[in-house]
């Protein structure tokens, strides 16, 4: 049985160690085996400490972010984990400045794909600081845009400290939050109190994926796409009218496995053909003529094979995006062997 994995992000100061304590008091007096992997940026870890109490496996990473410079950290972690522990659930809180896209890439590593079920993620918002710190005028490009994507690729919304928030304030947040994410619900908190079962029950957004691609059903996914900004080559690449809003805010993973070597020139050309709403495509592969297997990654177009002779991984390939054509991909990788 995999481990069922809660991912809790938000801007610093948000509310999120609160929100971990309460989950961890609710689980307590359950029967389930918890494991929570606590992500602090500097040497010290300072939340963690506030969490030994309650009984569980605290697991801290220290001096980096999950999804930039400790992320291979995280995976070995991850494995360490469930391999000594076998948790029900594992709860992880990131630091205030990472980007879920890149932290669902770290948790996606193809050795732990089939090991974990990442029911959803949550994320804290400071009602009282969210416009400022959402302005292009008061905070650099940068955090925008990661603020902006910790809302956006979130399955459920907690409005959090609403008791410091006027109420013409909350509702311009809130419409905020609705532009940037109209699928996730919203739940206005104080002290981040939400009812735990509500909250554990979070299902995510991509779930839903097949029924939202019926209203662009039987449109191709478009591989060549020329100078345009990265939202209307997303948009375009799923068939949609760049003045229309996309019907996707929701991360989507999928993973497939190898039937067997396949051919290392189209297997390449395949991955430089990827369509541009895969974000990420990453596993292991074995080629015809090639006893090892090959390491491969995806970014952005940019692919980097690495052989690997450790024979232990599982021949498989994850896929990481937004609205992918699943048939289609799985199409495409099936006419290199």
């Amino acid at each position: 049985m995999s481990a069922q994995m809660y991912l809790l992000t938000g801007y610093l100061g948000s509310g999120k160690t609160t929100l971990l304590q309460k989950m961890l008091a609710h689980l307590r007096v359950q029967d389930e085996k918890v494991v929570v992997v606590m992500n602090e940026m500097g040497e010290e870890d300072i939340d963690g400490e506030q969490l030994q109490g309650f009984g569980f496996p605290v697991k801290k990473l220290l001096d980096g972010c999950i999804c930039c410079s400790i992320r291979g950290e995280m995976t070995e972690s991850l494995k360490e984990v469930i391999t000594s522990v076998n948790p029900d659930k594992i709860l992880i809180e990131t630091t205030g400045v990472a980007d879920p896209i890149d932290v669902i890439d770290g948790l996606t590593h193809p050795e732990l794909y089939e090991q974990i079920e990442i029911k959803g993620t949550i994320s804290v918002v400071d009602a009282s600081r969210f416009l400022e710190l959402n302005s292009r005028f008061q905070s650099t490009g940068a955090l925008v845009k990661t603020i902006r994507n910790q809302v956006k690729y979130a399955d459920l919304l907690l409005v959090n400290k609403v008791d410091r928030t006027t109420g013409d304030t909350l509702e311009k947040v809130k419409r905020k939050l609705s532009e940037i994410n109209p699928n996730a619900p919203l739940y206005n908190t104080v002290q981040s109190d939400i009812d735990l079962h509500t909250l554990l029950s979070i299902s995510r957004l991509s779930e839903n994926i097949e029924l939202r691609r019926e209203a662009v059903s039987n449109v191709p996914v478009q591989k060549t796409i020329g100078r345009m900004s990265p939202m209307d080559r997303l948009k375009q690449s799923l068939g949609l009218s760049t003045g229309q809003p996309s019907l996707y805010n929701s991360i989507e993973t999928f993973s497939y496995r190898f039937k067997g070597a396949v051919d290392a020139g189209r297997f390449e050309d395949f991955l430089y053909d990827l369509p541009k709403n895969v974000y990420r495509a990453k596993g292991y592969v074995q080629f015809h003529g090639r006893e090892e297997l090959i390491s491969f990654q995806h970014t952005d177009n940019q692919v980097h094979l690495f052989p690997f002779e450790n024979h232990g991984p599982k021949m498989v390939a994850v896929f990481i995006g937004e609205g992918m054509n699943r048939d289609k991909i799985i199409t495409d990788l099936e006419s290199c062997y």
